[in-house]
């Protein structure tokens, strides 16, 4: 037990810039801490929902919050362990790395960044994929492991799934189309799925474009067609095993299987479970 310590004012300062609520760890004050923990997660969510820069006024807020905490600081408080030199890295790494496998096995969110998927999902639109079992796993840009699928159960047709494409390592969402030994075949609207045309109606339609219901082994969705634009046909085709056949929702303005292949289960990282319009 230490009641004589005394935190240092540029330590606390320069914590507070860098880790931001860290510093009121160093601080003894774990009440503030949390405190800022919680208001940091409310406007993070404000700052992904809205794209406003909220969040980084806590670089400033924080700083100045630990000068003064600083100046009227008690050295005869108790000391806590959280608050000595390895008390904050360990918790931050702990943190940190928590985060890191939360998102690398279970959930992760995305910034949808095209049109590719209107109506479903517009430009700047927030996803949440659900990843454990796709084992594709990773996150921040870090490969962790790449294998195929736990169970085909967790492909079905017409859901949303995130993937890495053949032709490069960027994720994409796209709605799962066809399964493995699949056969199917695209002519305009008409897309027919081992023998069975898709019911596709016509809901409205503009100067510029067309928007029909589409269902899908029971999933009920909207496509989105553009006039003046001709169809990406495609012959009669088998999907080959342990590969899957993607479309965007955005008909004539998608890059998906239709152009660039199939997709591979090693390459499928996991389903769409919530947008955040």
């Amino acid at each position: 037990m230490n009641i004589n310590w005394k935190p240092k004012a540029w330590i606390a300062v320069l914590l507070g810039v860098v880790l931001q609520a860290f510093t009121f760890l160093y601080l003894n004050r774990p009440k503030l801490f949390w405190l800022y923990v919680l208001l940091s997660c409310i406007v993070s969510i404000l700052d992904w929902k809205y794209q406003t820069l909220f969040a980084a006024i806590f670089s400033l807020i924080c700083p100045i919050h630990a000068y003064f905490v600083v100046k009227k600081f008690e050295s005869s408080s108790e000391r806590g362990w959280y608050s000595k030199w390895w008390g904050i890295p360990t918790i931050y790494i702990t943190f940190f790395s928590t985060v890191f496998l939360f998102r690398s096995f279970l959930y992760e969110p995305f910034l949808f960044p095209s049109a590719s998927m209107q109506p479903t999902i517009d430009n700047g639109n927030y996803i949440i994929v659900q990843k454990l079992g796709y084992r594709t796993y990773g996150t921040y840009g870090a490969s962790l492991t790449s294998g195929n699928i736990t169970s085909r159960d967790l492909m079905q047709r017409g859901k949303l799934y995130a993937f890495y494409p053949p032709h490069k390592d960027t994720p994409f969402i796209k709605r799962l189309i066809a399964l493995p030994g699949d056969r199917i075949a695209i002519k305009g609207n008409d897309i027919t799925i081992n023998g069975s045309l898709l019911t596709t109606n016509l809901l409205y339609e503009t100067d510029h474009l067309a928007v029909y219901e589409q269902q899908l082994s029971g999933i009920t969705y909207l496509i989105q067609r553009i006039k003046m634009r001709p169809a990406s046909d495609v012959e009669e085709i088998v999907v080959p095993e342990k590969s899957y056949f993607f479309m965007g929702d955005n008909r004539d303005n998608s890059a998906d299987s239709r152009f660039w292949g199939y997709v591979t289960g090693d390459r499928i990282i996991g389903e769409v479970v919530h947008i955040f319009k």
